[in-house]
């Protein structure tokens, strides 16, 4: 199985539970992905949020998203 690692620096957490951030890089090991914040950590953007790093393993070659999509709303549900 072979696995990359998408590293993520998150603008905001959002109440519905879903990150908006920058992709950094995609990398074929966690510890390349690791060393990478390391690098970035100080740098200007980066050090004011050093908590909002993510770092998502994928497998190639592999579905990821399987359950279709949801459109957002704003109607109040009664």
């Amino acid at each position: 199985m072979n696995r990359v690692y998408f590293l993520y620096h998150i603008d905001e957490d959002r109440v519905d539970g879903y990150h908006h951030g920058k992709i950094i890089g995609i990398y074929s090991t966690l510890d390349l992905a690791k060393a990478t914040i390391d690098r970035f950590r100080d740098k200007p953007g980066f050090r004011d949020y050093p908590e909002r790093w993510k770092i998502y393993p994928r497998t190639i070659d592999r579905d990821s998203w399987t359950k279709g999509f949801v459109t957002e709303t704003h109607e109040r549900i009664v």
